[in-house]
């Protein structure tokens, strides 16, 4: 490969959410993170670059986005996803993602307004709907031809019913399923029937193989497109998270301007200047970094595959087609919920993030980041290996 996702990079000491709260979180600072989704790689060089050569002008003051920036954004859509999207149609939430969801939300609904949300899911996703006082309908994704898929029945009752707004997060998170575009259609048209306002998480969409190629909402047509809102992010595919960036489409004049207005209000207008920088040169110069990162991480799921049905088959990996998160079904193990996150994080010394947090169908299972170094990934695993050896299984 071009690009060494080998070496270990060692991020403790530089205020790292995933490797600098071990005690804080976990109690103990010996085990090995595997649950924050941000990837253990260096960025692609040209980033870095970009970033250094910024950093340079000692002046950090507010920025403002121009025209290249836009460009970069819409460049990056119509190459990467085949969207070519009115530039009228772009916001920016520069919080992130869950802000902007959380935001449109709030502008959508009413305190008590039913939200149907697909479950298992990310947890802020559906926890906003909640902490917000509207009424969180689950809609359980079910089992089907050896793959996670919608209860396309269920999600009909249940939009009928009065739903005022679908969360969605595609691909998804934690299973890794990457939807089809009939999927998506079928999703779409439910929620254009009874009225259903479709916000979607597409902070993933970046990174996928081509084996699985990803659909954004956007190309379901004019009518989905302006019955939804689309959010988009360099932080995923480009390992961006700390600088807080995401992309908003919202075809609806009205919402959009709504939405602009709630960011001017928080005084939320303006992206990191960093931030910037490094979108720029992402979407520009950094795909073959992210194809390349991308096969590297397929690579791992392989490997993570065969270790599995090979010393410790009592864990059992769902296919990931997309994203860099795998999500593992342990019911063959002894332990639910908290018990199963604490044996885990005590007697293999592995921190993931506990299924039970994506809701209760994940109580038996493990969401694990294999964005890493192919010896970090295997270290893990020889100790999870070795925890389960000891069980009276």
């Amino acid at each position: 490969m071009k690009y060494d996702f080998d070496t270990p990079v060692d991020r403790r000491g530089t205020d790292s959410f995933k490797w600098d709260t071990g005690q804080d979180y976990f109690g103990r600072d010996d085990v090995i993170p595997m649950w924050v989704a941000d990837m253990d790689f260096a960025c692609a060089p040209c980033i870095v670059e970009a970033v250094k050569r910024r950093a340079e002008h000692p002046v950090y003051g507010y920025a403002v986005r121009q025209q290249p920036y836009f460009d970069a954004v819409m460049g990056w859509l119509k190459k990467r996803h085949g969207f070519a999207v009115d530039q009228e149609y772009l916001a920016f939430a520069p919080p992130g993602v869950i802000y902007a969801m959380n935001v449109m939300l709030r502008i959508l609904t009413i305190s008590g307004d039913r939200v149907l949300v697909p479950m298992p899911n990310y947890d802020p996703l559906f926890d906003m709907v909640t902490r917000n006082g509207r009424k969180l309908v689950e809609s359980p994704l079910i089992w089907q031809d050896g793959r996670y898929t919608f209860d396309f029945k269920d999600l009909v009752a249940k939009a009928a019913a009065g739903a005022k707004a679908l969360i969605l997060s595609s691909p998804h998170n934690p299973t890794g399923r990457v939807w089809t575009r009939e999927e998506l259609d079928r999703v779409a048209q439910i929620c254009l029937r009874h009225g259903v306002f479709m916000l979607i998480d597409e902070i993933h969409c970046d990174f996928v193989p081509k084996s699985h190629p990803h659909t954004t909402f956007g190309l379901l047509g004019e009518e989905v497109l302006r019955r939804s809102m689309i959010c988009y992010s360099a932080n995923k595919g480009f390992n961006l998270g700390g600088l807080g960036m995401a992309t908003i489409v919202l075809a609806d004049d009205d919402l959009r301007c709504r939405f602009n207005e709630e960011m001017a209000v928080a005084q939320t207008r303006l992206d990191n200047i960093f931030g910037m920088t490094a979108l720029m040169a992402a979407y520009t110069r950094g795909e073959d970094w992210l194809d390349q990162a991308i096969a590297y991480v397929e690579d791992n799921k392989r490997c993570l595959a065969r270790f599995l049905a090979q010393r410790i088959p009592a864990i059992r990996l769902i296919p990931s087609e997309g994203t860099y998160l795998v999500w593992l079904d342990c019911t063959a193990l002894p332990y639910r919920g908290m018990a199963l996150e604490h044996f885990m994080l005590n007697e293999a010394k592995v921190a993931f993030c506990a299924g039970y947090e994506f809701g209760e169908q994940g109580d038996a299972f493990l969401r694990m980041n294999v964005a890493c170094p192919r010896s970090t990934l295997t270290q893990a695993l020889v100790q999870m290996e070795a925890a389960v050896q000891k069980l009276p299984l």
